[in-house]
Parts: C-alpha cells; structure tokens; sequence
C-alpha cells in the first residue's frame, strides 16, 4: 500500500500539473475575451499557490488518514498561510481524497466557539 505521504506528495505534484495545463488550455480564450488586466475567472494567484502548498503534518489509520497542509495565498495584498485538511480514504492499494476543509480565516488555531463563521469548529 502507498504511503499516505507518498500519496500526498503525488497529488500535490499532480494538483499543480493540471493547474499548468488548464491555464495553458484558458490563456486563448482570456486572450480573445478579456483585457489583460480584468480580475474575473482570471486564476491570479492559484498557481503559485499550488506551488507553495506542503505538508504540515499526517494522522493515519488502518484504512483512512488526515493531513494537514499550508499554502501561501498571494493574491491578496498581504500574503497569507492558508491551512486545508485533507481526509483520505484507502482505496486497493492506494489512498482517495474524499473531503477537504479550510481553516478557518476568522479566527485561525483559536477555535473560538463565538466565531461567526465556525463556530468553534476552527474547519469550514
């Protein structure tokens, strides 16, 4: 069976090839539609995102695995982490993401039961 970090780092990997091949795939219909400098659908950002995204650390089990990840959002005027939780699943001899959540940006590692967005949840 794969391990849950090779698996991991396989799909962050792929996760950033197929980023390349779809702007590669959209840059002629931007091109034809939109000017340079119009923010909508344009994916500013996503990219690099992608390519900052690492490991923070792994749970694993028997048969399902959480891992926890950062990335580095630039789009914004000051760039910030972003944390996602992947929840994995064994599948034959190989693992399936089958539920990402986000940090949540309100209130970070506090988990504040008040906030209005989590709840205390500290996942969205």
């Amino acid at each position: 069976m794969q391990t849950v970090e090779d698996f991991m780092r396989e799909f962050l990997a792929a996760h950033v090839a197929e980023e390349e091949r779809l702007l590669a795939v959209w840059k002629p219909f931007r091109e034809r539609f939109f000017t340079p400098d119009c923010p909508w659908d344009n994916r500013e950002g996503t990219l690099e995102m992608l390519q900052s995204e690492e490991i923070i650390s792994i749970a694993p089990s028997e048969s399902k695995a959480s891992v926890i990840t950062a990335a580095t959002i630039s789009s914004r005027s000051v760039p910030q982490k972003q944390h996602f939780r992947y929840h994995l699943t064994a599948a034959a001899d190989h693992w399936l993401v089958w539920h990402v959540e986000l940090e949540c940006q309100n209130c970070k590692t506090h988990g504040d039961e008040n906030c209005p967005i989590c709840h205390g949840k500290h996942w969205l």
